[in-house]
């Protein structure tokens, strides 16, 4: 089904790109301030329950321990590369993450943000790194699940260059309208859509963002068609839909939640196969009418390809084991994650089915960065 594309025709495009969506040039922003103390709480919370020390400059201190005489990268520091710039939600998850596996493994893990080209850049590094443990990544849908099908001339081959170790956890996406929308229900919703075809507009972080994508599961899903609206970040997004000018957006959980709560959004479904906690009277899709929808921003932690197996598996045992810490769980779930344990080979499994998945999409919906 070919889809229609529009521009904003609310206020201006005044945020820059999110973490989770294509690179786009950017513009100054302000953030609402109930987001901004919703941030500055979540952030203050993470960092004192991760243990995360201060140095002298102001950086977040590496996760020490005593150097494990049989583990990977003995006596090394080890980096974890974040692809995206410090305060998203991926950068919060390593920040989490780096100090309890650093203690799992006897290792010194340190966060190390390379940002670019929508993850590409920092991805890229991992994929080119010794593949003897000291360097492993964070990969997410944007620069790992739907790069192949966005980037023709993608430096990296997203299986062949990356041994999966694990999935790290999984942020719903929630279907929201503006509070003063007469649509009450996904029911209505569809049944609006299919009345009208093309009338109803659905906004986006940008064209192939993580939250564009879903929408076009969305309507592959459904049989609908919706009016593309791309801005360049969720922050725009969201106020214009809150402000009625676009009738619809997809979002991740963490950066709609500030405003679901203020009553300047409202939720209409989930976008996982669970309910969250942090919603639990907020339906899931599957609830709500559309059989088997499932999608969300999912992370997983990568080592370079080629890394010895033996290597792979004791990473991977680190990473489970500390997915299982009741404190870990506690504090992913305040970033609206939840925590995804299960095998090396499960994950790989994801990787090919989810690859599989976004280049239908991306090719079916005539998807183009803009």
């Amino acid at each position: 089904m070919r889809r229609t594309t529009a521009r904003p025709t609310g206020r201006p495009n005044a945020c820059p790109a999110t973490p989770d969506q294509p690179s786009q040039p950017s513009q100054p922003s302000q953030p609402s301030q109930p987001a901004n103390a919703a941030r500055r709480r979540l952030c203050q919370g993470l960092a004192l329950a991760s243990g995360l020390a201060l140095t002298a400059t102001g950086l977040p201190a590496a996760a020490q321990a005593a150097p494990a005489a049989d583990g990977p990268a003995a006596g090394k520091t080890v980096r974890l590369v974040v692809p995206f710039p410090p305060g998203g939600n991926v950068d919060l998850s390593a920040r989490l993450l780096a100090p309890e596996l650093g203690r799992e493994l006897g290792l010194t893990v340190v966060v190390d943000n390379r940002a670019g080209a929508a993850g590409i850049v920092g991805l890229d590094s991992v994929a080119k790194a010794a593949p003897d443990g000291t360097t492993v990544g964070i990969a997410s849908p944007v620069n790992h699940l739907a790069a192949p099908a966005l980037h023709p001339r993608l430096p990296y081959d997203p299986v062949r260059d990356f041994s999966p170790v694990g999935l790290i956890a999984s942020v719903p996406m929630v279907l929201v309208v503006g509070p003063s929308s007469p649509v009450r229900s996904v029911a209505e919703l569809l049944a609006r859509a299919r009345q009208k075809p093309g009338a109803l507009t659905m906004a986006s972080a940008g064209s192939g963002s993580g939250n564009h994508i879903v929408g076009e599961l969305f309507q592959d899903a459904t049989g609908v068609q919706l009016v593309h609206v791309p801005y360049k970040g969720s922050s725009p997004a969201n106020t214009d839909v809150a402000g009625g000018h676009v009738d619809l957006h997809f979002d991740q959980l963490s950066a709609v939640l500030p405003l679901l709560q203020a009553g300047r959004l409202r939720a209409l479904a989930v976008t996982t196969a669970r309910r969250s906690a942090l919603l639990p009277e907020v339906p899931t899709l599957a609830e709500a009418g559309v059989p088997g929808f499932d999608a969300s921003t999912t992370l997983g932690l990568v080592l370079p390809g080629r890394a010895d197996a033996a290597l792979v598996q004791r990473w991977h045992q680190a990473l489970q084991a500390v997915l299982r810490r009741p404190a870990v769980r506690e504090q992913f779930a305040r970033l609206g994650a939840e925590p995804r344990e299960g095998s090396t080979a499960a994950y790989a499994e994801f990787i090919r089915s989810e690859i599989a998945r976004t280049a239908r999409i991306v090719r079916e919906a005539k998807i183009t960065l803009d």
